[in-house]
């Protein structure tokens, strides 16, 4: 998952359908029958695309659950709650359980719970994990004291709610933020079907949860969010887009909540003055956008002394993180020019960076995390493509078609985001401009300096021609998902570049919950 477990530490200075299954016994395929012989691992899983993406998502979200100790995982020796990366525990060992991983999986059941609440299974889990948290909260640890809020920084734990006290890059900023959206939403879940919390013996009501297990995260990013920590990858010391932007939400959800539970004016004012300065820090004094460059810049400092490009898969993954429930008040939503250019060029540059790229006749292609990777799942050799990268493209296309569709909003193609659309506009005139509806001014131009704007008029032809593509294309990187996975449906993290076999941890939760959302997203456009 993270190439700093074999790096020096002293490279810190640089760098539902199946919801009502659930209560079915759980017959997981034992590790020997995750295969890594075949690039094109389809003895069991469908052939067929369509049929697949039906199997997969029941895969993924059994073996979610299977990483998470309560009622579906085999693991007898995880806690309630506590969600572990992958079982695997050497070459290399993801047994642990990461703020960041976790935090991003339980919205992922908070999800589930909101379309079934009555799943007392589901719930158990989150609300175990809000247990967990409180425990873990009051530790203090190598990231910090508990006086000072420094410990909440820490990064991963022990499956037993205890430190992990190995070298490690910390802080990780953006944990404590993810963790208090993801409890924040359940508490959503519980307010929109009025319901009461189910261990009232532990957690009391939601008003508990809010002061005892939210605002000590909220107040750490009111504190430390203008200092720099390691990314999401765990690799390089800087400020971190990913990291400043699910901060940001985190403060503003975390506003919304400070009002419904009457917490003091003065905690309000401080969250109001900090997203005022995250905000601005953001979208000016970060150097995550630059003149020169059409993209998102992930990590400044590393792009200043030419270390790296700035692109970074972490980009797509804060956006769509960020903007989950149409939130408007977040800059930087997946229809934004930056963010679809960020996808757009590490398209460009992976599809010839990884020569399994030239063998799988997709029309998407594997992407990996970002161009000058060089973590294999096991040493610092060459990166691969990843399922996290590339099911995440499909997701964040899904997801701007149904924006566009649901809102019923023209395609306005301009400069800012020319490099994305170029990959579907047809350049014959004549299958822009077939339908009343177009814009008659719509002359298109390879010269990106020269274009100014086009407008595709909602419904018309060419529009539902665009869309047509977009889906095409979207569907084109789980297409590369299908050929790659094991026979069971198993994910690891990586596939490699040249052969497509699998490698790096296997049965990595977050690789099944990013192939489970794409899915999910696919689905909601049907």
């Amino acid at each position: 998952m993270r190439s700093f477990r074999l790096l020096s530490f002293t490279i810190f200075i640089f760098q539902f359908n199946f919801i009502n299954s659930l209560f079915i016994p759980f017959q997981y395929p034992p590790q020997s029958l995750f295969s890594y012989g075949s690039s094109s691992n389809t003895a069991s899983i469908p052939n067929s695309f369509e049929d697949w993406l039906i199997y997969q998502e029941d895969v993924c979200l059994r073996s979610i659950l299977n990483n998470i100790g309560g009622d579906f995982t085999t693991d007898k020796d995880l806690l309630p709650g506590v969600i572990i990366a992958s079982p695997s525990k050497e070459n290399p060992n993801y047994y642990y359980q990461w703020t960041r991983d976790a935090a991003i999986t339980l919205n992922l059941i908070t999800e589930q719970v909101y379309l079934n609440p009555k799943n007392h299974s589901l719930i158990n889990i989150i609300e175990s994990y809000i247990e967990n948290t409180l425990i873990l909260q009051k530790i203090p640890n190598r990231s910090g004291s508990v006086e000072d809020y420094g410990n909440l920084g820490e990064p991963k734990f022990e499956t037993n709610l205890t430190n992990y006290n190995g070298n490690w890059g910390r802080p990780q900023r953006d944990g404590p933020a993810l963790r208090a959206i993801s409890i924040m939403n359940y508490l959503n879940v519980l307010y929109e079907y009025s319901l009461p919390v189910e261990k009232q013996s532990t957690l009391y009501n939601s008003s508990f949860i809010y002061y005892e297990a939210i605002k000590p995260d909220l107040i750490y990013t009111i504190k430390y969010w203008h200092e720099k920590g390691f990314d999401l990858w765990e690799e390089i010391y800087d400020y971190h887009f990913f990291t400043s932007l699910v901060q940001l939400k985190s403060l503003s959800l975390g506003l919304k909540y400070a009002k419904l539970f009457n917490d003091s004016i003065e905690f309000q004012n401080e969250l109001s003055e900090t997203i005022n300065n995250l905000l601005n820090f953001i979208n000016h004094d970060s150097g995550f956008i630059n003149p020169f460059k059409p993209y998102i810049v992930s990590g400044p400092s590393l792009y200043h002394i030419g270390k790296r490009n700035g692109l970074d898969i972490a980009t797509i993954l804060a956006s769509l993180y960020t903007h989950e429930d149409n939130e408007t008040s977040i800059p930087f939503n997946i229809d934004n020019g930056y963010i679809l250019t960020t996808l757009s060029s590490l398209i460009s540059d992976m599809k010839f960076r990884y020569p399994i790229n030239f063998q799988d006749n997709f029309l998407g292609v594997a992407l990996g995390r970002y161009p000058e990777d060089i973590y294999d799942g096991y040493h610092q050799t060459e990166g691969n493509p990843w399922f996290i990268s590339t099911s995440t493209a499909s997701e964040l296309i899904y997801k701007l078609i149904k924006d566009l569709k649901t809102n019923k909003k023209d395609i306005i193609i301009n400069n800012s985001n020319i490099d994305f659309f170029k990959i579907f506009l047809p350049l014959d005139n004549s299958n822009n401009s077939n339908d009343e509806n177009d814009n008659d001014d719509n002359d298109d131009n390879d010269d990106n300096d020269q274009f100014e704007e086009l407008i595709i008029k909602y419904n018309s032809k060419s529009y539902l021609l665009m869309i047509d593509k977009m889906f095409n294309y979207a569907d084109g990187f789980l297409k590369v998902v299908h050929k790659h996975i094991g026979s069971n449906g198993e994910l690891s993290e990586q596939f490699n570049k040249i052969n497509g076999y699998m490698q790096g941890a296997s049965e990595l939760t977050w690789s099944y919950g990013a192939v489970h959302q794409a899915i999910i997203a696919r689905k909601r456009l049907l």
